[in-house]
């Protein structure tokens, strides 16, 4: 009963499908090529995929190095200089030529065609290409077939991408036996692709449109109810961000945030950069206290009251984001630190209202050897050092810095008064020169 079963579904089935196995030889630029048993239902790509990897590894377990083998025929499809866009297909007396590229990015299946027993298939190698590169899918090198068009180059490359310009797409072209080449501007908006015929070594630049669904983020990180990146438009305000964020946490401090832009931040100072190249004697007192104040301050940092945007509802202090603004809520340190020439240095609960000398008291007085008028305050708020004075309260995060007397030797003392002696003693002796 089996037999006859078997028969009679024999008999059912096509022509074409009764025979199980078919041989077909590989041949060219192919990594193992020879002869190959394949289904009657194989295509031309299955037979390019079996010769790039070795039989044994084919007839071996689903081994991690199978895998891997696996892996590798599928690249060198794409990666190993094959001409897939030429690829030749011998049966019997004819000869035809396959785009298979067309068929494995464009879906073309007329360019992968069953194969037959005996059929003979030779791969050549990678002769001229064309390159493509910028806002397509999947930009690369190709081969080049004569009779190329740019859309016959975007439709393997799987077209533009959402943020392409159409209207800027350049074409770089050598000139004829030269190294060096023109640049061919093609707007795609107004002249189809089809009609922009290409040449070897073409390479194509579709360029971004900086407008097209252009979103400005802005990261905010910190003590906040929900820190992130945030995507935002140029009519969003900084309380705009702060609602979208949630505010401050209940230990956030809004008074010693960080607004600024990371564009700011990452431009190199080069002023800076000129005076820390000098020596510091030969640093005027200006370029002295610029470098001093750059080195505390934050770069790129805007010039806004965070903590009054919040508590005004935006109603000031409550500029438009800018694309990369960057925004910082420390954590609240109910503390003031004072460090330096004092008794006890280390952090002091912050008490309202309190002036610097309090937490000079608290820290256990001044030392014998605290500079006369050696003491300023740096602000958590700004970074800037400030000469206190009894009027001026502290505010979290606060820190006061004594400094320490300037130590003199004798011989140093005495190289200084010997140098401004000589200099005194040439002009005089120029001047009694001069007049006599």
């Amino acid at each position: 009963m089996l037999a006859l079963a078997c028969v009679l579904s024999a008999q059912t089935l096509p022509q074409n499908l009764v025979q199980t196995f078919i041989s077909v030889n590989v041949t060219g630029f192919v990594a193992n090529p020879g002869t190959y048993q394949l289904s009657s239902l194989s295509r031309v790509s299955d037979a390019i995929r079996m010769a790039g990897i070795s039989q044994t590894a084919v007839q071996a377990q689903p081994t991690l190095e199978f895998r891997r083998l696996q892996q590798a025929a599928r690249d060198s499809l794409f990666e190993n200089y094959q001409g897939l866009r030429s690829v030749m297909l011998v049966r019997g007396s004819q000869v035809r030529s396959y785009d298979l590229m067309k068929y494995l990015r464009a879906g073309d299946l007329e360019q992968n065609p069953l194969l037959k027993d005996g059929d003979l298939i030779r791969v050549p190698p990678l002769e001229t290409s064309i390159s493509i590169f910028g806002e397509v899918y999947f930009p690369g090198e190709y081969e080049f077939v004569p009779g190329d068009r740019l859309s016959d180059i975007l439709e393997l490359a799987q077209g533009f991408t959402l943020a392409a310009d159409r209207a800027s797409v350049s074409i770089y072209r050598y000139r004829d036996n030269s190294p060096e080449f023109d640049i061919l501007q093609v707007n795609l908006k107004s002249q189809p692709a089809s009609e922009v015929v290409l040449k070897p070594h073409d390479r194509i630049s579709v360029f971004a449109d900086s407008e097209h669904r252009r979103a400005w983020k802005i990261t905010v990180e910190g003590d906040v109810r929900a820190p992130g990146e945030y995507l935002v438009d140029e009519n969003t305000t900084l309380y705009d961000v702060l609602l979208l964020c949630g505010g401050p946490s209940s230990r956030g401090n809004l008074r010693s945030a960080v607004y600024a832009n990371r564009a700011a931040v990452e431009e190199p100072d080069l002023e800076l950069q000129r005076i820390l190249n000098k020596e510091i004697t030969n640093m005027n007192s200006m370029e002295y206290y610029y470098m001093l104040n750059q080195i505390r301050q934050f770069p790129g940092r805007y010039s806004v009251d965070v903590s009054l945007t919040w508590e005004s509802k935006g109603a000031e202090a409550n500029p438009y984001l800018r694309d990369g603004d960057y925004l910082f809520v420390p954590k609240q340190m109910e503390m003031v630190e004072v460090s330096g020439q004092v008794v006890n240095p280390g952090l002091i609960p912050w008490v309202k209202g309190e002036n610097y000398e309090y937490y000079i008291r608290k820290a256990g007085g001044y030392t014998n050897n605290k500079r006369s008028g050696g003491t300023r305050v740096i602000s958590a708020a700004s970074g800037n050092w400030i000469k206190p004075s009894k009027k001026m309260e502290m505010n979290p995060g606060d820190k006061i810095y004594v400094s320490e007397k300037a130590a003199f030797d004798n011989w140093t003392r005495f190289k200084d008064v010997m140098l401004i002696a000589t200099q005194v003693m040439t002009i005089f002796l120029g001047i009694r020169t001069l007049t006599h």
